[in-house]
C-alpha cells in the first residue's frame, strides 16, 4: 500500500480585532510499514479504492473504503484503510471525513511516535471546524503535552476552551504560553488581546489583571496602558482613593486619552488638591485634547482649581501630630510638585500609629519615581500587601518597562 501525501491544514480564528491564521503542522503519515499486515478480506476492496483514486474518482473510492471499513477487524487493517480515507477527504476538501480519518489512525497505534503530536494538532484543528470542540480540546490537549514549545497550540486551545464556555481556562492557557514565551520574543500581541477580551467578558479581575502585567511587559503601548489601567478599575470594587491613586499611574504613564479622562482626574482632586487638578487640565490642553474656549465645564473646573492653588499651598506645614494629617499634608506637598517635603512626611507616618501602611507606602513610592528614585520606588512597592499590591505590581512595571508611544 502506497503511503498519503503529506497535508497542511489552515485555520483562521478571530482575535479581537484582527484574525491570526494558524498552520497545521505537516503531517507526515508515516506508519511501521514492516509491522502492517492487510487481511485478505480487506485487501481486495483497499486495492480496488487505489485504484479510483488514481483515476481521481473519490466517490468510487470512498464506497470501496467504506466496504474495507465495515469488514476491518485488525488495527491494522484499520490503519491503512484510514489513510486512503484520509487521502480521499483531503481531495474532497471533506473536513470531517479528515478528522474521523486521522483521529481512527491514532487509534490504530501505528502512528509513529514523532508524528503523534502533527496529527494530534489535524486532528484538532479539523475537530475545530466541524465545531466539534470537545474533540477538539481533547486534540489539542494531547498535542500540547507531545509539542510542548509549539506556541500556537496554546492559542489554538484557548480559543476552543472559550468555545467550550470555559473561560478561565482560556485565559490560564494564553497566561501559560505568555508566560512561556523566549524573552524578547512575546508572543503576538493579539493572543493577549484575545485572552483580556475573554477575561473581561466574563469578568475574570485578578486573571485579567495578571495578563495584561504580561501584556505591558511585551508591548509597553501608552494605550495599552490606557486599556490595562481602565479594565482594573471596570473589573474590582475599588474605593474612591484607590480609583485615584489608579487614575495618577494611569496619567504617569502617558495613558490619559480623551477628554474623560482628563477631566475625570481633574474632578477627583480639584477639591483636595487643586495643583493637581490644574496640572491634568493644562497637560490636557498642551496635548491638545482639551479646548478651554469649547469646553466650558473643563474651563470652569480650570479657574476653580487655579483660584485655590495659593492658599492651598501656603497652608501647608510639615508640623503634623497624627498620621491621617501627616499622610493629607503629604499628598498635598505631592500635588505641588515637592516631593522632598512629601517623602519626608510619607515616611513620619509610617513611624505613627493607626496608619494604613499599604495606602502610604503607594504614595510614597509614587514621590520616590516622581523625585527620580526609581530603585528606591521598586523597594517600597515590593513591600506592599493586600488589594494594593496590584497596584504596587503595576507600578513596579511601569518603572522596569517605561511606556512608549503608539
Amino acid at each position: 500500500m502506497k503511503m498519503l501525501s503529506k497535508t497542511s491544514l489552515v485555520l483562521a480564528l478571530a482575535f479581537g480585532a484582527a484574525s491570526v491564521g494558524f498552520v497545521a503542522p505537516q503531517a507526515a503519515f508515516a506508519a511501521k510499514a514492516p509491522a502492517i499486515k492487510v487481511s485478505d478480506a480487506v485487501r481486495k476492496p483497499l486495492i480496488d479504492a487505489q485504484a479510483a483514486i488514481k483515476k481521481q474518482d473519490w466517490d468510487g473510492a470512498l464506497v470501496k473504503i467504506n466496504e474495507a471499513k465495515a469488514i476491518a477487524t485488525t488495527n491494522d487493517d484499520k490503519f491503512v484503510v484510514n489513510q486512503l480515507l484520509y487521502e480521499v477527504g483531503r481531495n474532497k476538501q471533506d473536513n470531517k471525513i479528515q478528522a474521523e480519518a486521522i483521529d481512527q489512525m491514532l487509534q490504530s497505534g501505528f502512528v509513529s511516535p514523532e508524528n503523534r503530536g502533527s496529527f494530534y494538532t489535524a486532528l484538532g484543528q479539523l475537530s475545530y471546524v466541524n465545531q466539534d470542540y470537545a474533540k477538539a480540546e481533547m486534540a489539542f490537549d494531547q498535542a500540547m503535552q507531545l509539542t510542548p514549545s509549539n506556541q500556537q497550540l496554546y492559542a489554538l486551545a484557548a480559543e476552543t476552551k472559550f468555545k467550550l464556555k470555559k473561560p478561565a481556562e482560556a485565559v490560564a492557557m494564553i497566561q501559560r504560553v505568555a508566560d512561556m514565551a523566549p524573552a524578547g520574543t512575546p508572543i503576538p500581541q493579539d493572543w493577549y488581546g484575545r485572552g483580556i477580551a475573554i477575561g473581561a467578558e466574563s469578568k475574570l479581575g485578578d486573571a485579567v489583571t495578571k495578563l495584561t502585567m504580561s501584556w505591558l511587559k511585551a508591548y509597553p503601548t501608552q494605550t495599552h496602558w490606557r486599556d490595562s489601567l481602565s479594565l482594573y478599575r471596570d473589573l474590582h470594587k475599588l474605593d474612591t482613593d484607590y480609583s485615584l491613586d489608579v487614575m495618577r499611574l494611569q496619567r504617569a504613564a502617558g495613558a490619559l486619552r480623551g477628554e474623560r479622562d482628563y477631566v475625570e482626574l481633574a474632578e477627583a482632586t480639584y477639591l483636595r488638591f487643586p495643583a493637581e487638578a490644574k496640572s491634568v487640565l493644562d497637560s490636557g490642553v498642551s496635548a491638545g485634547v482639551l479646548n478651554m474656549t469649547q469646553m466650558r465645564g473643563a474651563a470652569e473646573l480650570s479657574t476653580l482649581a487655579g483660584s485655590k492653588i495659593a492658599a492651598d499651598k501656603a497652608s501647608l506645614s510639615k508640623n503634623v501630630a497624627t498620621a491621617k494629617s501627616a499622610v493629607s499634608t503629604a499628598d498635598a506637598y505631592a500635588s505641588h510638585g515637592d516631593y522632598a517635603s512629601a517623602i519626608e512626611l510619607y515616611r513620619k507616618a509610617l513611624g505613627m500609629a493607626g496608619v494604613d501602611a499599604n495606602m502610604v507606602n503607594t504614595h510614597l513610592g509614587a514621590a520616590l519615581y516622581s523625585s527620580g528614585q526609581k530603585d528606591e520606588a521598586k523597594a517600597v512597592f515590593a513591600s506592599i500587601t493586600g488589594p494594593r499590591a496590584d497596584l504596587a505590581r503595576y507600578w513596579t512595571t511601569f518603572i522596569e518597562t517605561p511606556p512608549i508611544g503608539d
